[in-house]
């Protein structure tokens, strides 16, 4: 089992990776940490709680974190995930109060508490792992991993931007972190767009009815995720979920490793990665390839699990 910290900002494909997490017996989630992006802090932090405390797991705190990226003004995605940004899905408002400290100080004492055993979930904007990184400078090696999404490396046909034409979401919002991330000597696997956005990953209509047959408050939740999703995009992109799936079965993604540039400021190339030959940029996996009926028949079999 991996023990797992988790910075997010949910966000629809957040919260369906966490139900995959919680269902899932090879991660144990320590902790949450929460970033604006796909909505406002205020709201994603909100928002883990209640997908928390919807599947008993209400007891795994959360700790809020940056309400603004580093050196840009916050652009939400709610106009694609719902005024809630859970998909209007209805959950009551939480009931367990955040975790008395911020993001970054919950994220560094639960790595430092447990050296080389903590794998580092990331699929929001980097704004907290940046920020944890740069008050604990050896926070990064003291890592089991981190497994991020974000990015768009043009190694297959899908890995074009969602946020412009070039770059992806979550990198877009906040270069800058992204930036301090990428080149922070972690051990990073970067699950983008040339797999996330794969049509062969994604739940269609035929899933939904599958997910919905089952009647338990995993599936009743999935089922409302998923039937916004296609009801509004015409299928669930599962981006966050195929970032968790990275720890559940390796052998699902391939990845090639590469030296990234995360382009920052604010041109019209904010946010973009670009893939170098040669240079001073570190390493980093990036993923090439996914298994997608593979993925799905993982993510369906935990969700319909009793």
């Amino acid at each position: 089992m991996r023990k797992v910290v988790w910075d997010m900002d949910p966000g629809v494909d957040d919260a369906l990776a966490l139900i995959l997490a919680l269902k899932s017996p090879e991660v144990q989630v320590l902790g949450v940490t929460t970033v604006a992006g796909n909505a406002p802090v205020e709201m994603t932090s909100a928002n883990a709680r209640r997908v928390l405390e919807c599947l008993d797991a209400g007891s795994i705190p959360v700790a809020m974190g940056a309400a603004n990226p580093s050196n840009h003004p916050l652009e939400d995605a709610l106009s694609y995930h719902g005024p809630d940004g859970l998909g209007n899905c209805s959950l009551p408002s939480p009931l367990t109060p955040l975790y008395p400290a911020k993001a970054w100080d919950l994220l560094a004492r639960l790595v430092l508490d447990a050296p080389g055993e903590v794998t580092l979930v990331a699929t929001g904007s980097l704004t907290n792992v940046a920020y944890a990184f740069e008050l604990h400078p050896e926070l990064p090696e003291l890592l089991a991993g981190l497994v991020l999404m974000g990015g768009a490396y043009s190694l297959t046909p899908y890995g074009k931007g969602n946020q412009t034409p070039f770059a992806e979401f979550n990198i877009w919002q906040d270069p800058e972190a992204a930036h301090i991330v990428f080149n922070s000597g972690a051990d990073i696997f970067a699950v983008g767009l040339d797999v996330t956005m794969d049509p062969a990953a994604c739940l269609n209509s035929q899933h939904l009815e599958q997910i919905k047959t089952r009647h338990t408050p995993t599936a009743h939740l999935a089922a409302q995720l998923v039937e916004y999703e296609v009801k509004c995009h015409g299928c669930c992109r599962m981006h966050d979920p195929l970032a968790l799936a990275t720890l559940l079965d390796a052998s699902l993604l391939d990845f090639i490793l590469e030296r990234v540039e995360v382009v920052k400021g604010n041109g019209w190339d904010r946010g973009v990665t670009r893939i170098l030959s040669s240079g001073s940029s570190q390493l980093i996996h990036v993923a090439s390839a996914v298994d997608g009926p593979r993925f799905l028949k993982l993510f369906l079999s935990r969700i319909l699990e009793e």
